[in-house]
């Protein structure tokens, strides 16, 4: 027969409490990182089994598991997401779109997704009624950090994070989000923005982001030379500011060879 403890949880196994300081450590682990502790797959499994049964840990997705703090016991633990879509990504790629814009403190609204740039395609999941899905790229440049519970986390920068708003609103609540959470940036590197559209090469973008800059250019301090490079490029072909806009419900702007919304003053209203 298992003991309890005063709060009524089964008592722990040497090899037990080992492994659950290991979890409360890194918040999160993968039945490898167990493994290194057992120096047996097969007794990972078991010992996560046993510490999901008694209480000690959550399983969050197939093979990963998170400790619940001893404060935190018997109650209802919600998992961090970001560190979270980060573990389960085996800590390659970052956080990104309507993700970076929470962890920038700028989102307008709170969504139940998580976003997360990767270089490898991986399966969307769901746990504790959060979604995470994960976009892949090859182009995993512009990438700060962030600490999450006194670990840290790649989260795409301010700079990478204003250019893939633009380039896929549909991953950030869609071009009404994207406008009034990006207007509170206030300030960007320039030269750092500049250099970000030439890593991505996409004519596309240059007159996107000219368009979107020149609609916020007094909120975000936009340098006149800079402004007047991105118009200097605008190229012969017609883009879409989002792709929905092709079923014929845009207006077109010659100064910047974009078809927009014809409410983009009101999505600006309040931006």
């Amino acid at each position: 027969m298992q003991s309890t403890n005063s709060k009524g949880l089964v008592t722990l196994t040497p090899n037990e409490q080992r492994v659950y300081i290991e979890l409360l450590n890194k918040k999160i682990c993968s039945l490898q990182d167990v493994t290194e502790i057992t120096d047996n797959y097969e007794t990972s499994r078991t010992t996560m089994s046993r510490l999901v049964d008694k209480g000690y840990a959550l399983r969050v997705h197939r093979g990963y598991y998170a400790g619940i703090p001893p404060e935190s016991l018997n109650k209802d633990h919600q998992v961090d997401r970001y560190l979270l879509a980060h573990k389960v990504s085996d800590l390659q790629g970052a956080l990104a779109y309507h993700t970076a814009l929470e962890l920038h403190g700028v989102a307008h609204s709170y969504f139940n997704t998580v976003y997360y740039l990767r270089p490898k395609s991986l399966r969307p999941f769901e746990f504790q009624d959060v979604e995470y899905r994960y976009v892949k790229t090859q182009k995993l440049f512009g990438v700060t950090e962030f600490m999450r519970e006194g670990i840290r986390i790649p989260v795409t920068d301010r700079e990478r994070t204003f250019l893939d708003c633009i380039r896929r609103p549909d991953h950030c609540g869609g071009m009404e989000e994207v406008l009034k959470s990006i207007a509170t940036f206030h300030k960007l590197d320039y030269d750092l923005l500049d250099d970000y559209l030439k890593h991505f090469d996409e004519q596309s973008l240059r007159q996107k982001t000219g368009y979107i800059l020149s609609l916020l250019e007094g909120i975000l301090h936009v340098p006149d030379d800079f402004l007047a490079d991105l118009k200097r490029s605008v190229g012969a072909k017609t883009y879409y500011l989002t792709p929905k806009l092709k079923n014929g419900s845009g207006k077109h702007v010659s100064r910047w060879n974009l078809i927009v919304h014809k409410n983009i003053e009101e999505l600006m209203r309040f931006a």
